[in-house]
């Protein structure tokens, strides 16, 4: 039996849930990273910058949990991924896999 009083109040609920729905999202501000695919130098970068955007925003241990578990996935990527070798006669050149390992040794 209904007095008609429920109605507003249920709307009331709604809304206090429709809130609560907003506070989960505040927690995880978005989405994890992935790894990507076709993984190039630059690809990998971003992907190690949204990883540290994650690290800076970290919380908790489960946070951190989770960054780490982000960094291994880096480093199988970019343990697989095809990128330029250095020239072994040149000092100076550029290493893409060595700057990207190193960056991972930096954010662990």
């Amino acid at each position: 039996m209904s007095n008609g009083d429920d109605d507003p109040a249920d709307a009331s609920e709604e809304a206090d849930a429709a809130d609560d729905g907003g506070d989960a999202g505040e927690q995880t501000e978005t989405a994890a990273p992935t790894l990507p695919d076709d993984a190039t130098e630059e690809s990998l970068n971003e992907y190690l910058d949204e990883i540290a955007e994650r690290l800076e925003a970290a919380e908790t241990e489960a946070d951190l949990d989770d960054v780490e578990a982000l960094l291994d996935d880096a480093e199988t990527g970019i343990e697989e991924a095809d990128l330029p070798e250095p020239d072994e006669d040149d000092e100076d050149a550029d290493d893409p896999r060595g700057d990207l390992e190193d960056r991972v040794a930096e954010l662990r």
